[in-house]
């Protein structure tokens, strides 16, 4: 039988292999890198700057603007009234104004009263300005001197007399207002003979035969009415400022006050005396661009801070009466308090916390 020859198998030649490879179907094209597109690279540069911008915004400055009004602000806001009768109402319209947020306030004062302000807070969050005053709105008061223009005064500087006078201009329902009268009823009751020397006046303009204020009509009215005790029922004036002060209760005070209501109607409704007293208050803070509640002035010549002298406190307002004499009075060498009193309206006098000392006002 023929032995069957078996042929070697054949070789590939390595043109072949190549062949082989290059149509297998698990050889793939090396994919496209994300940075060989122009469009790519400028969407990521996009994107970047954006969360870099975010973040500047939102992290980098301290806290986010829903941070700062429903929280920091707030809590400050309460801590600087440190009083439990009032309450913050809302906080409104946080904008960036000149490096700063300005927010508007409003407090819920009770009996119907809603006071509001204009107040700014730094975008750290850390440091809140209960007012603040636009530097090229500024008037140059009548009392001022080039040479006094920011220096903190002291007894030297202050215009003398044989009878000082020092009058704090305030509206009737702002929380600061209230305090500044607070402090000067705390001092005449240390210090009965300083009742001589201190007077209430208010701020406001008569509009087409209508007392107006900054706070509102209600506000206005208290004003008129508490003019006119003043002018026509002055002993009864300090009793009734102690009792509307606690809860702004004004039927209730006239009443436990002993004041004559029909003789009070009878003045407010009076355009020859209400009114006619409300415009004397008003043309004197005019001259001297009083337009911030309080304000002290004093011997109707020369505008003061208390802060110069001590604080928003009674021995401060002793202080700069005092320094006013040509020839001071015996009471000049006793002391009076020097505690802190509360905001707004409050049963008592004590504030919550120092914050009460600091230098705020309503108005401009």
């Amino acid at each position: 039988m023929p032995k069957k020859i078996i042929k070697p198998k054949a070789k590939r030649s390595p043109k072949k292999i190549q062949e082989f490879v290059t149509e297998s179907d698990y050889a793939k094209e090396p994919s496209k890198s994300f940075i060989s597109s122009p469009k790519n690279i400028i969407f990521a540069v996009a994107a970047i700057l954006l969360i870099l911008v975010v973040y500047n915004k939102v992290f980098k400055s301290g806290t986010s603007t829903d941070n700062l009004k429903n929280k920091v602000i707030p809590e400050a806001i309460n801590k600087i009234i440190g009083n439990s009768n009032i309450k913050l109402k809302e906080v409104n319209n946080l904008r960036d104004v000149s490096g700063v947020y300005e927010f508007d306030l409003t407090l819920d004062s009770g009996n119907n009263q809603t006071p509001k302000y204009t107040s700014y807070i730094t975008k750290d969050g850390k440091i809140i300005f209960q007012s603040g005053m636009k530097i090229d709105s500024l008037a140059q008061t009548q009392n001022s001197t080039p040479e006094e223009g920011g220096k903190k005064l002291t007894c030297s500087d202050l215009n003398k007399s044989d009878a000082p006078k020092l009058t704090a201009f305030v509206v009737s329902n702002c929380p600061y207002g209230l305090q500044m009268q607070r402090v000067l009823n705390k001092a005449i009751t240390e210090q009965a003979a300083l009742q001589n020397n201190i007077e209430v006046k208010y701020i406001g303009a008569i509009t087409n035969g209508k007392i107006t204020s900054m706070h509102g009509d209600s506000e206005a009215q208290e004003n008129l009415k508490q003019i006119c005790i003043r002018e026509e029922q002055k002993d009864k004036y300090w009793n009734y400022l102690s009792c509307y002060m606690k809860e702004g209760k004004t039927d209730d005070c006239l009443k436990e006050t002993l004041v004559n209501i029909p003789n009070l109607d009878a003045c407010v409704n009076d355009v020859n005396r209400g009114l006619k007293y409300a415009q004397t208050d008003f043309d004197l803070a005019t001259k001297f661009s009083i337009g911030a509640s309080p304000t002290l002035l004093l011997n109707d010549t020369q505008v003061v801070s208390e802060y110069d002298f001590g604080g928003r406190v009674p021995n401060a307002i002793k202080e700069l009466v005092c320094c006013s004499f040509n020839n001071k009075a015996d009471y000049c060498q006793t002391d009076l308090s020097k505690d802190a009193v509360t905001a707004s309206y409050s049963l008592t006098d004590a504030a919550a916390n120092t914050s009460n000392t600091s230098a705020a006002n309503c108005g401009n």
